[in-house]
């Protein structure tokens, strides 16, 4: 419930926090560092054997093409933190 200056408490904080957080849980990220009301989270990138194969059947060079791809790739970061109003901001 809000205030009438339209905050709302730091255990609603961390509960409207820790809705977020389980929603990105579900989706393979893990948390590495949270406070009250901010929390970063990581997905790491997965290398897979199926697309591998897949491009390497399509043609030997796309197992190349698949590699190269996949070290580029980076780990998805996400960043939460929720406001004085309860509201959850993602970076």
């Amino acid at each position: 419930m809000a205030t009438q200056t339209g905050t709302v408490t730091l255990e609603q904080r961390r509960a409207a926090l820790q809705r977020e957080i389980n929603g990105y849980l579900k989706r393979g990220f893990r948390v590495v560092s949270q406070t009250e009301t901010t929390a970063q989270l990581l997905k790491p990138k997965t290398f897979s054997l199926l697309w591998a194969l897949l491009w390497f059947l399509l043609a030997g060079i796309g197992l190349l093409v698949y590699l190269i791809w996949y070290w580029a790739k980076r780990d998805e970061t996400v960043y939460l933190e929720v406001d004085d109003r309860g509201r959850v901001k993602r970076r």
